[in-house]
């Protein structure tokens, strides 16, 4: 749609739609529509009108449903009136904030709701509360769009169904608990089939439902499959086919022919006048008709055989102009074309993956020259792990990628058997009983104990039981771990972890699970995934802090590799945002790249695919672009940052990422590089092995920080270094008790925290725009309001040390930016979320959505920030020399060196191509030409290159 369609104020009328213009259209969950089209008004509009004459069949009282699109905290009220014989018979309103509705996912009926992913497939019902009575013969139905009250958004109304089946529908909304009433919808009365038989004897049509992809094989049907029997030399009458296939998204369809034999199948459309349009015809011998078909086949007015769309794609990606090098010691995995046809379809399966230079994910892959082989063992009970390795026999030295699972949890310790090892762990971390539990006298007085209750209780009990927990897991998956890599000495042993669970380390994942155990080599194949594309965070940039956590995993471990997948699903990817992440994720040290599902939804197994052409070809781009610098990927790592974000698993154990805090964690790390400063992450063993010593700048937003780290950190800022910390952090120990060490090191002490519940942030584009100031911090001559949690402090009065200077206090006194001086070193106090005071403004308040529209704000890139905010932030970090500059602001740069040369990897975040991008070098580049890897022009001039850059590109110096 148009831009201007968002501004409030405009008065156009009802207009159709296609799915992917509305706010919910992607490849899972609930974001799909019948026949994929809806009828959308704008925000406003002055009594727009659509209607229809509809046939009543049958006299009676008749439900009155809708299915629309309900955003989050917006209006999207309209009218459905019905009229029979001159008189409006029924008027309501539908869409109000306050009507009960019909929501997915167990949610049942409620009137407003947002899902702890984001509210980004918010499509309802509504009306199982309503009847009109209608009479046989004609009514005419009427959408009234209206004004309505602010704010306000698209009303997108999918459709109306009028039924007289009430018990059916209350039912549904009981047992049809993930997408209630969506399994109504298919295409009855839109396809027709006929059949002639040429032959000698009676041919039978048989076939099943076509395959769900909307999502999947979740919807309750009432299928009545079909057996079609036409007698020899005779020809069938039309029959309705169309009720076995799904109407809101695309899929496959098999038909069986009994006995093969000649035979000639009609397949027509129904069109709106009722007349029948012929769409294709198969005709010679046939056995089975393995088809494609559309969603919409009343609009596509298409159907064809499955293997068609190979072709179709293939023929398409031979034409692109590409340049570079198809990558050839890059594992690139990725689930692509079943070998289910011909020969000729296998072939063309071979070319497909010769054109990216994929890797096979099949389990017989690995028998050539590159060391390429993937198995999945998730399925493999341990005290079998041996034995099945064994019987992979020459091939095991091939196998490059073990996966122990997908979205996986490490495993917890329970039952009576818990105790004894306990204690024992505890002993062997040189504890007595009076430090694991209070008032503990020997150890028989201590029990594993992680249930929440004793968080207050006794607190240091509940500590150590988390340690242990945590313990636990990474070594009994490194059991397995252990048995793997003694029989596959070239594989990397991992499991995909969801940056999404649980909710309150989205995209800040614990600490023990992304980074200790990979210190510990429970696995040895970092792994995650991008889906940062449906959540209503601050940027896609957020997608980075996955990489920076498990590149803190692989610190000292070179031949461990880091293992994504580069989610190039369509629709709800975009291309620009899907190179912007592929090329994010390559500086941020991503090494081997997995596709997960690369075909479209007519032949995919699952939810997720890929079903657009323009992204094929940006993905086969990018992939011919890495091709000329893999050598800098695949032997050097991302240079070693001046500056360093706090991760532990104090802070992880005691939620310090609860309410607003893991908000503000993600949009300060997104502020810290927007200051074109190198980041990395330091977890607690980081201070005690002097890795800390390496850094100048430490960021600290946790609020628990071990005793022990604590006086690490007072002596690395003593020695030197800066430390700057946000509301409330550091202020507590491991026992959740006052951090005496911090406090002093600070010069602070925290009263409270305030924490209004209308100013909450969960996540930045859903939340930020609504929530009210806790206050406001003027400094420097700019001007902040503060989000989340503010920090009520006391300055300390101590005769020992500086006192802190206060640098600015809050509106209503207190407090707000203080600095003090510790030896050597600076600390800086912000006692607000500076991170959320940054981004106030940046973000339109719109509906949060999840499609691909360019217009979407879930992937709208941010720009328009509180420059006093990321001065503050940036203040630690003024002296430190910047390997790069760049002449534009939020462009990202990450460098990455190896022996072979260094690669500097340019994103830019934001929605504007930077004509003649100026990228200032600073020390460690060498001297000589500089190639782009996209082969577009580039120029030098002593330090400073010269380029062009839409999205993502890299710089590359010495390679060959």
């Amino acid at each position: 749609l148009e831009a201007e369609e968002f501004k409030p104020g405009n008065t156009r009328g009802w207009k159709s739609g296609r799915w992917g213009e509305n706010y919910y259209a992607a490849t899972f969950a609930n974001t799909f529509l019948s026949r994929k089209a809806f009828l959308g008004a704008p925000e406003q509009s002055s009594r727009a009108t659509a209607s229809i004459r509809m046939q009543v069949a049958e006299a009676g009282r008749y439900l009155a449903l809708a299915r629309y699109e309900s955003a989050y905290r917006f209006e999207t009220q309209f009218r459905v009136q019905v009229e029979q014989d001159g008189r409006v018979i029924y008027d309501r309103l539908y869409g109000a904030r306050r009507n009960l509705k019909i929501w997915p996912f167990g949610q049942k009926l409620k009137d407003e709701h947002a899902w702890s992913w984001g509210a980004s497939e918010n499509i309802v019902w509504e009306g199982h509360d309503t009847m009109v009575e209608l009479k046989a013969g004609i009514a005419t139905v009427r959408l009234i769009a209206d004004r309505q009250p602010l704010p306000a958004a698209r009303r997108n109304v999918d459709l109306l169904l009028f039924t007289r089946d009430r018990e059916e529908m209350l039912m549904r909304i009981e047992k049809e608990k993930y997408l209630p009433l969506d399994g109504l919808l298919t295409q009855q009365g839109d396809l027709q089939v006929q059949v002639s038989n040429p032959g000698k004897e009676t041919l039978v049509l048989t076939t099943k439902n076509g395959t769900e992809h909307s999502p999947y094989w979740v919807h309750l049907r009432k299928w009545k499959l079909l057996r079609l029997e036409v007698p020899a030399g005779e020809t069938s009458q039309w029959t309705e086919i169309g009720h076995l296939l799904d109407t809101m998204n695309d899929g496959q369809w098999d038909l069986q022919l009994s006995p093969p034999t000649e035979a000639v199948i009609h397949f027509a459309v129904v069109q709106a006048d009722g007349t029948r349009r012929t769409i294709h015809t198969f005709e010679g011998q046939l056995d089975k008709l393995q088809l494609a078909y559309d969603g919409d086949t009343r609009y596509s007015q298409k159907i064809r055989l499955r293997r068609e769309i190979l072709f179709e794609l293939l023929d398409f990606l031979e034409k692109q102009p590409v340049q570079g090098r198809t990558p050839t010691r890059t594992l690139l995995y990725g689930y692509t074309f079943k070998d289910e046809f011909d020969d000729a379809y296998a072939a063309a399966i071979t070319r497909f993956k010769k054109l990216y230079g994929l890797t096979s994910t099949d389990a017989t892959s690995g028998t050539g020259d590159r060391m390429d082989g993937y198995i999945d063992v998730r399925r493999v009970r341990t005290d079998k792990l041996a034995e099945y390795c064994m019987k992979l026999g020459p091939r095991a030295s091939k196998i490059a990628t073990v996966s122990l699972g997908d979205e996986i949890s490490l495993p917890k310790p329970s039952g009576k058997g818990v105790t004894a090892p306990f204690q024992e762990w505890l002993r062997s971390m040189g504890l007595k009983p009076g430090q694991v539990s209070r008032d503990a006298g020997n150890w028989d007085e201590i029990n594993y104990g992680a249930d929440s209750e004793l968080r207050e209780a006794n607190p240091s009990l509940y500590y150590w039981s988390q340690r242990y927990r945590n313990h636990y897991g990474i070594h009994k998956i490194k059991e397995r771990t252990n048995i793997l890599r003694k029989h596959l000495p070239n594989a990397g042993i991992g499991a995909n972890f969801s940056p999404h669970y649980p909710a309150q380390h989205r995209y800040l994942g614990e600490v023990h699970k992304w980074v200790t155990i990979f210190r510990e080599e429970g696995m040895t194949q970092p792994w995650s995934e991008d889906y940062i594309f449906q959540m209503p965070v601050c940027t896609p940039q957020v997608n980075n802090i996955n990489l920076d956590l498990l590149r803190a995993g692989t610190r000292g471990r070179p031949k461990q590799k880091i293992h994504y997948y580069c989610m190039a699903h369509w629709p709800s990817n975009r291309p620009d945002t899907w190179r912007r992440l592929f090329y994010g994720a390559l500086g941020h040290g991503m090494q081997i790249v997995n596709l997960f599902e690369f075909r479209p939804v007519q032949v995919a197994y699952t939810e997720n695919h890929v079903t657009h052409n323009e992204t094929y070809a940006g993905v086969l781009k990018a992939y011919r672009e890495l091709g000329n610098f893999e050598g800098i990927v695949q032997e050097g790592r991302p240079r070693q940052a001046k500056t360093a974000l706090w991760f532990s698993e104090t802070g992880d154990i005691w939620g310090d990422n609860h309410g607003s805090f893991a908000a503000a964690k993600r949009t300060l790390y997104t502020v810290i590089r927007h200051q074109e400063i190198p980041l990395d992450f330091l977890i607690e063993p980081d201070a005690l092995n002097g890795t800390l010593d390496k850094y100048n700048v430490l960021y600290l937003s946790d609020k628990h920080v071990s005793s022990t780290a604590s006086r690490l950190i007072a002596k690395w800022v003593a020695s030197g270094g800066t430390l700057f910390s946000t509301a409330g952090a550091g202020m507590f120990n491991e026992y959740n008790e006052p951090n005496e060490t911090l406090r002093k090191l600070l010069g602070v002490d925290l009263e409270s925290m305030q924490e209004p519940e209308n100013s909450q942030v969960s996540m930045v584009k859903q939340d930020l725009p609504f929530a009210k100031p806790i206050s406001t911090v003027n400094w420097q001559g700019g001007r902040m309001e503060t989000f989340g949690a503010q920090a009520i402090l006391k300055v300390r009065k101590s005769a020992l040390g500086a006192k802190p200077e206060i640098l600015a206090s809050f509106a209503g006194g207190g407090p707000a930016i203080l600095r003090r001086k510790s030896g050597r070193g600076t600390t800086y106090t912000c006692a607000f979320l500076p991170g959320l005071s940054y981004y106030r403004g940046a973000t339109p308040k719109i509906p949060v959505d999840r499609s691909s529209s360019v217009n979407s704000l879930i992937h709208f890139l941010p720009t328009k920030f509180n420059d006093t905010s990321g001065i503050l932030i940036g203040l630690p970090g003024k002296s430190i020399p910047r390997p790069v500059r760049c002449s534009a602001p939020l462009v990202e740069s990450c460098v990455l060196d190896s022996p072979k040369g260094s690669a500097i990897i340019l994103v830019n975040w934001t929605r504007q191509p930077r004509k003649a991008l100026h990228v200032f070098l600073g020390d460690g580049f060498p001297n000589g030409p500089v190639r782009l890897a996209s082969g577009g022009s580039v120029s030098r001039s002593g330090n400073r290159v010269t380029l062009d850059l839409e999205t993502a590109d890299a710089l590359l110096f010495g390679t060959n």
